[in-house]
């Protein structure tokens, strides 16, 4: 009798170890998937700044472009009235 109690107090004990055990790995699970996606937001928020820098820069880049372009196109123009105007008297 004693023997078949002492059993069912190892097996309780194996149980509860293993219950332990499970819940450990759950919360160890749990917590492994919570870094890693804290993780993940913080990669994620780095590259979308960069991307706004990258694109910020390229916008600058173009509007330099333009305004290079814009001057080029006043100074033909301004060029070009000045010839008439010494066309125009001369002729």
């Amino acid at each position: 009798m004693e023997t078949a109690n002492q059993a069912k107090i190892d097996m309780a004990e194996a149980s509860k170890k293993e219950e332990i055990g499970a819940k450990l790995r759950d919360r160890e699970t749990k917590q492994n998937s919570s870094k890693i996606d804290a993780e993940t937001f913080i990669i994620s928020t780095k590259r979308q700044e960069e991307g706004k820098k990258e694109e910020f820069g390229i916008r600058t880049e173009v509007e330099i472009f333009e305004n290079q372009r814009e001057a080029e196109v006043v100074e033909v123009i301004i060029e070009l009235e000045n010839n008439k105007a010494r066309w125009s008297q001369t002729g």
